[in-house]
Order: C-alpha cells, then structure tokens, then sequence
C-alpha cells in the first residue's frame, strides 16, 4: 500500500460546518474516505491531506451539517402516498372536490383513486367530505379519502366495491378500537370511517405488487434527500414490506438508511394479532441485525389512538364529552406483559403512546422490565409522548427512554388539538423544553405520511410552536434552533443506539451530510421553513445534487 492511496477521496473546504458534535461544534472543512469522515477542522489542517487523486470542492462559504435522522418515518407508505392525491393544502371541500376531479380525469373509470391528508378542522365548512361530494367529483371511481390520522372518508362507489350499505351491521361493541360508521338520518352510509373500521372499505383496495413497493421506496428516498433526510426509523412493517426493503437493498433503490420496526400489537382486530409471538421469537433473532443501510431494529406497538379524532387514552376527558377518555386498542394488563415479554426476548420497541395514562402505563412497563432484566442496550422509546405526567418524567430520566416527538404536528394537526381538549391543554402538547430540563433526550420526527416529512418544517414548529393558523402552542416549551438541529441529528440517531456511527461529523462517523443554501442558525425563525439543501451525501457519494 502506498502513502497516497491513504489520501481522503473528497476534501470539502471554505464552509461553515455545523458538526452537531458537542466536542468540535465548528469547523470549515472535512475530509472524507471510503464513505466515513476521516479529519475535520479547519482548512489550514484538513486540506494538506489531499493527495493526487483527492477531489477538492471549496464551498464558498456554504454551510454543511450532518444528514438529518427522522426518528418515525413511515418512508414506504410515504413513497405510495406520493402517488396519491394530497389533501394536506386544503382549507376547503371544494378544494378537495377540484383535486379528485382533476385526478378521475386521467383515471380509467372504474379504477380507484386514494388520497391522504384532509383535516376538519382546517376546511371552512368543519366537517368530512361526505360520499356525495365525492361522488359529484367522481361518479365513475371509487374514491377513498384518508383523514391525516385514522379516518377516512369515500363515495357511493367504494362503498359498493366493499358491500356496505344501509343494512351493513355496525362493528362489534366489544372489540377494542372497533370503531364505527357514520350513518346519515336515513341509516344510509355518509361516507366516514373510523378507527379499526377503516378496514371495511380499505379491504377492498387492491394490494400494492411487490414491484410498486420497491418503487414507493425508491420514489421516497429521492424526495426524502431532497430535504436532505439521510436515515429514518421506519415502524410498523409487515412481512410483504420488509421483503420489499431487503429487495430495494439488494437492487440499490433504498439510499436512505432505515431501521426497520415490525408492526406489533394494537393495529388490527386482537384474531388478527395471534401469531406475533410466535413470528417474533421463532427466528431466534434480537434487534439490531443488518448493515449500516437497513437493519431490523424492532418492534413498534400501537395501544391508543390519537388527541384530534379524540381517542388517544387520557387521565382526564376529552372537551365537552365527559365520558370520553379515548380508547385502548390494546387492554392495559395485556399491554404491560407484551412489553415485559418483548423486552426479555431482546427487541427494542418503539411505542405510539398520544394520551398521559397510555405514555404513563407504558413507561412503567418500560422501567419494570429494565429493573426486572438489565438490558440497556435495548433503546426503547415513546414516540409522539404529548402528555408526560410527573411520574412518566421522572422514569424517563431514571431509564433513558427517549421521547420521539412528532413537531410538525403542532403546526399541521394543532388546531385539531385545541379543538378536542381546549386551548390550555393543547398548549401543553409535546413539552420538548420540559423533556430536556428533565434530562429526557428529545428525538425529532415527522411520522410522514401523517403529515410532512420535510424536516425544515419540523425544526420550524419545535422553535415557534405555532399552529397554521398563526395560533400558538405553548410557546415556553418550545426549543433553540440548535437544540431543533440536535433532534433531527444526533438525538435521532440516538434513539435506535446508531449515534456512534450517525448524527453529527465526526472521525469516523459515516459520510453522511447536507450542504444548505442557508445557515439555520443565522436566520430569523420565520424562515427555518424555507431552508432546502443543495446537495445531499450518504456514505460519501452525493445522492441529490452535487457541489
């Protein structure tokens, strides 16, 4: 081996390097090999390294930080929603009326059409699209409408496809999560499906092939580097779409690093989830088994619902219905022995906890078995984490659970908030200041397709804290711009244990960056939403631009 083939393969100099690393904040150039950060400093030091085959690129100025880490993204549904009619803009029902129309015009009837991302409470008119407003925008297709979060609404011919009618028995009573069906004074169906009977209507969606699932990947990916996402945790996945990850491995269309989470108890009827123990523990396997682009990191449980459709679990009822406490899809008891059996059998788990009593009930769960069986290396998490009660708090300092918060959802869903438990509560929505003071680390996300995956927008809410309509939420809980930064770096590598390896520039650390068209942390708040990358890097090779 010769002394020049130990040369960087690309030194970046003359830029303002946010490192993210708490030893070394600052540097302006970086040298990078073999898809790892090998130096970083300043130019005086870095570019002397550079041999007769190193690229030198002088960044002008430019500022770089590492590749954001979204700590809950759901990058395959994202990838197929992409594909799909976005709701997520629209204030009112003829907007979305104007959008489905415009996609059943390039639609052959009959086929259907699915998008995703209204919200009542955004649309002038405070209600659902109802069957016959879809209808009158596409009378020849069946039209399936997802609410941003657990429900959906659809037209005369879905309802159709999936046999309901007037005479369509309401889902049973005494199925955790049920949910229901609206009905209009007739008993004739409206359209709007909730909570586990979304799946009278979605069951009659044709399944995606293997083929659209590796294409949704590698559709997500391109937009994911685009805002300059680099790797996520992607929770929830079933059999047919971890194979569909493996093969977009295998194929080189997955360039965004994942760390896959198998979808565990409370996402379908309690029949429907008989054999999970059996499929988690046969293989034999523990969290943590791939390489540094796609692992099988754990498991993702799902035991409430959520604060806007008012069924996430709360110690105290929701605004005006004083019976509603919202809802278990797993019964509580049971809950606490999967989490303690999952634990001793050596997955990590990723758990949507929206209601105080659900994070509260599974943060117990959680430091029992860490008390009862050691085992710290397992990273296991509540995302979402709106409500922490004192208690939830102090464990979560106590045993190092983090809190994966979702904070475009103070902007995108806030109003939703406000509406099912009042402004004064919703302002104490996702605590992030009151995480940190507590000791708790505070991981960023977006939980797209829920709501928006680009993590400007995110970074933009944790610091303002403002709803869409200007309203604001709790502004003493929001964060520095760089504490922002910190979640969707550092922080988010944390929560799946890869922050040796990922989150900030460092020797040693994966390749992994954005170069930006501005620096965060010298602009106003109000612009944080704007910021793009110009180019974005995985492993030392650019995946979106170039400089």
């Amino acid at each position: 081996m010769t002394a020049t083939s130990l040369a960087p393969d690309l030194v970046l100099h003359r830029g303002r390097i946010r490192t993210m690393d708490p030893s070394s904040p600052g540097a302006t150039a970086v040298a990078i090999k073999d898809a790892r950060v090998v130096a970083i400093g300043d130019d005086a030091e870095i570019v002397p390294l550079a041999g007769p085959t190193t690229r030198i690129v002088d960044l002008a100025g430019a500022t770089v930080m590492p590749g954001i880490v979204d700590a809950h993204n759901h990058l395959l549904s994202t990838g197929r929603t992409l594909r799909q009619v976005q709701l997520y803009g629209c204030r009112t029902i003829a907007e979305i009326q104007a959008l489905v129309a415009e996609r059943a015009s390039t639609t052959p009837p009959g086929t259907w059409i699915v998008g995703r991302g209204w919200d009542e409470s955004l649309l002038a008119e405070g209600r659902h699209p109802t069957r016959h407003d879809l209808d009158a925008a596409a009378p020849d297709h069946p039209v399936l409408l997802h609410r941003v979060w657990n429900k959906l609404s659809c037209n005369s011919r879905a309802l159709e496809r999936a046999g309901v009618s007037a005479g369509t028995p309401d889902p049973p009573a005494d199925v955790l999560y049920a949910g229901s069906f609206e009905r209009d004074e007739a008993g004739s169906p409206t359209g709007l499906f909730r909570d586990r009977a979304k799946e009278m209507i979605l069951a009659g969606v044709p399944e995606p092939t293997a083929d659209e699932l590796v294409e949704a990947i590698a559709a997500a990916c391109a937009a994911y580097h685009a805002v300059g996402i680099t790797a996520v945790a992607e929770p929830g996945l079933y059999p047919t779409e971890v194979r569909a990850f493996c093969r977009a491995h295998r194929e080189g269309s997955l360039s965004v690093r994942t760390d896959m989470l198998l979808a565990g108890w409370g996402f379908g009827p309690p029949d429907s989830e008989t054999d999970l123990e059996e499929r988690f523990s046969a293989p034999g396997l523990e969290g943590g088994l791939g390489d540094d682009l796609l692992r099988l990191e754990g498991i993702k449980l799902m035991p409430d619902g959520g604060i806007s459709d008012r069924t996430a679990r709360m110690f105290a009822p929701y605004l005006d219905e004083p019976e509603n406490r919202g809802t278990w899809t797993v019964p509580p008891e049971e809950l606490v022995e999967l989490i303690r059996w999952t634990h001793d059998l050596g997955w990590p788990m990723d758990v949507h906890t929206c209601g105080d009593e659900a994070q509260e009930t599974v943060v117990r769960a959680f430091a029992a078995a860490q008390e009862a069986n050691p085992k710290p290396w397992l990273r296991h998490r509540v995302h979402h984490a709106y409500f922490p009660t004192e208690e939830a708090l102090r464990l979560m300092a106590a045993h190092a659970i983090p809190a994966v918060v979702s904070s475009p959802f103070l902007a995108n869903l806030g109003e939703g908030f406000v509406n099912s438990l009042g402004s004064a509560r919703a302002a104490g929505a996702m605590p992030m200041r009151t995480y940190l003071d507590a000791g708790v680390v505070v991981a960023g996300s977006s939980d797209s397709p829920i709501t928006d995956f680009n993590p400007w927008v995110g970074i933009a809410a944790a610091v303002q804290r403002q709803t869409v309509t200007g309203r604001e939420l709790g502004p003493g809980e929001a964060l520095s711009v760089e504490e922002a930064l910190h979640s969707y770096t550092l922080a988010g590598a944390a929560v799946s244990g890869r922050e040796g390896r990922l989150g900030s520039l460092a020797p040693g650390k994966l390749a992994d960056l954005v170069v930006l068209d501005r620096d965060p942390l010298g602009i106003e708040p109000d612009e944080l939403r704007e910021v793009r990358p110009v180019a974005t890097m995985v492993g030392g090779s650019w995946v979106f631009g170039g400089v």
